[in-house]
């Protein structure tokens, strides 16, 4: 390279680094700041001294002079747009949730309730900025807040607000958000969007549902924490505002007048003639009957599900799909699919369940009432009704068994426009093939705690409860140092830019000077 160009690469190069101090000031990268001085200062010094006389004059004279204007106007116009652009975004603020998970995207469920509130809501979150859910949950709260001007929140310090702090029982290790709307109150059980938004909804169902469990007869215990219990399904349950209560109709046969709904999960013994009949006087006055039923298991109630159009049928279903087998490594754990015609399945048509060891159901022909189907097995599926043969010589179809598609789940309603005593206008039943699937072990399979509790809120009618819930979800993390976070600013902000601006200015200087 002749001395000329050299020494006006040289000049050019240490002025940039002199004019990128001032980037690296503003970014508090300090450390950088004197040794960038120090080579900008030398590059300029060298350009001086090897460059010819008048070297200087015509470089800011001749056409150097006319190509920097151009490019300190066309600075001047990135800084303009880039500003609007700035100034657009805070006026209409919108983000991408690239994260694999949807971390920062609100549930169908989520949405669904904060646009459908009718009363505001305001939120106290006891957050001081020195705990390290502050950032976490004020962007949660103001994610719920753009969906309505009915949801608003406060950040609370607990340390500056001790009055607050004691008005509300707020301590550390219990819950810090507070639900406000008139005179009622709610605490989110945890700072997420499942807590946020289960306590929402208990906040404004004002009146809570009761729902009762048959007990007395080998039920699984519902606050069992065992594989086959279902206190997560019960937890659920509460935390959308019902209230969860065992029923002994052994004691005394009459389902109690607050009822919203009955569940009969997974019997292992008959139901004796009183205890069957009080359910179908229950059923027949209005009331809304919930049965899950396993397989080879004589529970006693066909005459209560004759009534409604439904038979259970004497088989284990079946499905060799390999998509079948996914779960528990067996052919007895079909895969089944939701129907999209009843509101109880209606948000899960796309979402497959995962029923343990299930029978089939039938239609009875010449009933009042028909029942209609609410999940169906697969077209490969079948009825096996030798299950003992099935985990001896294998699951085969036989000559005789009924086909896939098969309904595992029926759904029923029956005007109660003729009953004398009545507890609602319409009576409500639904009856499954399987009474595990929403037990400790399976609920978190595919769609299966989402199935349950649809069915449970539509029976206690609570029809705005059916949805797909939020779930619980976890960012991917990168923690980083000090130092780390300091080098990745400086590498990104400061000498990345402005080496490639210095190394493009010297690639036209050397072009121009040819």
């Amino acid at each position: 390279m002749k001395k000329p160009i050299a020494a006006r690469v040289l000049g050019l190069l240490g002025l940039v680094l002199l004019l990128s101090t001032v980037v690296t000031m503003l970014f508090g990268q300090t450390t950088f700041v004197a040794g960038k001085l120090v080579l900008g200062l030398a590059g300029i010094a060298a350009g001086f001294v090897l460059g010819e006389p008048g070297g200087l004059k015509r470089f800011f004279t001749g056409r150097a002079a006319h190509y920097g204007l151009l490019t300190s106007l066309s600075a001047v116009a990135l800084a303009v747009v880039l500003g609007a652009a700035n100034y657009a975004a805070t006026r209409r603020p919108h983000g991408w949730d690239l994260t694999r998970d949807k971390v920062y995207t609100l549930g169908e469920d989520t949405v669904k309730t904060v646009k459908g509130l009718t009363r505001g809501v305001q939120v106290l979150a006891f957050y001081g900025q020195a705990d390290e859910a502050w950032g976490r949950v004020g962007d949660l709260l103001r994610r719920y807040a753009d969906l309505s001007p009915r949801f608003t929140f406060r950040l609370v310090d607990p340390y500056k607000d001790p009055e607050a702090v004691k008005r509300y029982a707020i301590t550390e290790d219990g819950p810090r958000l507070v639900l406000v709307s008139g005179d009622d109150e709610q605490k989110a059980k945890s700072p997420d969007e499942q807590g946020l938004t289960n306590a929402l909804v208990r906040l404004t169902h004002a009146r809570s549902r009761k729902v009762y469990v048959t007990t007395g007869h080998g039920e699984p215990e519902a606050r069992a924490e065992t594989d086959r219990g279902d206190s997560l399904a019960v937890k659920a349950l509460e935390g959308e505002g019902f209230e969860v209560a065992p029923l002994s109709l052994l004691e005394k046969p009459e389902v109690p007048a607050d009822a919203a709904a009955v569940l009969v999960v997974a019997p292992r013994k008959p139901f004796l003639a009183p205890e069957l009949e009080a359910l179908r006087r229950y059923a027949a006055a209005g009331g809304h009957l919930g049965l899950f039923l396993e397989p080879e298991v004589k529970a006693g109630l066909d005459p209560l599900l004759a009534d409604y159009g439904m038979a259970l049928d004497d088989d284990m279903v079946v499905d060799p799909s390999p998509v079948a087998q996914l779960f528990g490594g067996s052919p007895v754990t079909p895969i089944v699919k939701p129907v999209e015609t009843h509101p109880i399945t209606r948000e899960l048509a796309r979402t497959g369940l995962a029923f343990p060891t299930a029978r089939s159901l039938s239609i009875l022909t010449g009933k009042p009432v028909t029942p209609t189907p609410l999940v169906l097995s697969g077209p490969d599926s079948w009825g096996e009704t030798d299950i003992a043969g099935i985990f001896t010589r294998g699951a085969k179809y036989d000559d005789g068994e009924k086909k896939g598609p098969l309904p595992m789940a029926l759904v029923a309603t029956k005007s109660t426009a003729g009953e004398k005593v009545k507890r609602s206008d319409e009576t409500r039943v639904v009856a499954v093939g399987d009474g595990e699937f929403f037990s400790n072990q399976y609920q978190q399979l595919l769609g299966n705690l989402d199935f349950f509790q649809n069915t449970v809120s539509w029976l206690a009618e609570q029809e705005d409860r059916i949805t797909i819930r939020p779930r619980s979800r976890e960012g991917s993390r990168l923690f980083l140092t000090a130092a780390q976070v300091s080098t990745i600013k400086f590498l990104s902000i400061d000498a990345l830019p402005f080496a490639l601006l210095g190394l493009g200015l010297a690639v036209w200087l050397v072009r121009r000077s040819r």
